[in-house]
């Protein structure tokens, strides 16, 4: 009786040279020896071309640039009992599907695969996170916390002429001072114009590319071969000194600042 396991990663890959490696090597060992050169990588790349083949090498060999990069690789092997489909798609992310006749050797090839995959290649955070719906509803809440804030705290400026006052009194300059006064110290309440920002800021959130300032800030579902491998290396270089100079800065000024402020009183 033939059996069939499909699994779908959740998480975003990184697909490099070693995992590459490791993953043909797991297949072969599961498939004949006469039957290894039937274990086929198909590559498609942004330039539209497409390719097949079964050398390991020439896959690593791929210069993986700007104007060459790798969008997707397929690794399959199909024979009269036991198909074999990995696929590492730039968009997708990762996709495993064996079928075969014998249900033990079905399970034991899927189980490997998708142990090695799941703890080395397909383990970056994000595969399903919707970046701008994360950012709009982030948005909405912290300006509605905002709100409340302003909301709690809003009192309105006491009065400096009493309204029993003015209106006990028959002299016209005390009526007169007293609407002056109310008017003048009045407060204004933005609360208005607070809410009208909120959907400016929300606007201003889906029509930003999101989905692309994430991938470059963290990038997921790559191919370090080639030039990527500098490239992203350089990025995460980037993003570590973002975070140390900007994030970690900002709050060693906040502490200093406040611990001032306290020496002040």
């Amino acid at each position: 009786m033939s059996a069939k396991v499909s699994k779908k990663f959740d998480k975003k890959f990184e697909l490099n040279e070693e995992s590459i490696r490791r993953i043909h090597s797991d297949i072969r060992k599961r498939v004949p020896e006469d039957k290894h050169k039937e274990i086929i990588f198909e590559i498609f790349r942004e330039d539209s071309l497409v390719y097949r083949t079964s050398e390991i090498d020439r896959v690593l060999s791929e210069s993986n640039d700007s104007t060459q990069k790798i969008k997707s690789v397929k690794i399959e092997y199909l024979d009269e009992s036991l198909n074999i489909e990995l696929i590492f798609d730039s968009v997708d992310g990762a996709k495993l599907t064996v079928v075969g006749e014998d249900r033990d050797t079905v399970y034991l090839i899927s189980s490997e695969l998708k142990e090695y995959i799941q703890k080395e290649v397909a383990f970056l955070f994000g595969g399903n996170l919707q970046s701008r719906n994360v950012l709009v509803g982030a948005m909405f809440i912290s300006m509605l916390a905002i709100l409340l804030v302003l909301t709690n705290s809003y009192s309105p400026v006491s009065i400096t002429i009493p309204m029993s006052a003015a209106l006990e009194s028959t002299d016209l300059n005390v009526k007169m001072n007293y609407i002056i006064s109310n008017m003048a110290n009045k407060p204004r309440d933005t609360r208005a114009g607070f809410i009208m920002i909120i959907p400016v800021l929300l606007s201003f959130g889906v029509l930003l590319p999101l989905g692309k300032i994430m991938q470059y800030f963290f990038p997921g579902n790559i191919f370090l071969i080639g030039k990527q491998i500098s490239i992203i290396s350089n990025r995460r270089g980037f993003v570590r000194n973002i975070f140390w100079c900007v994030i970690v800065g900002s709050i060693i000024a906040m502490v200093t600042g406040y611990y001032f402020f306290w020496l002040s009183k």
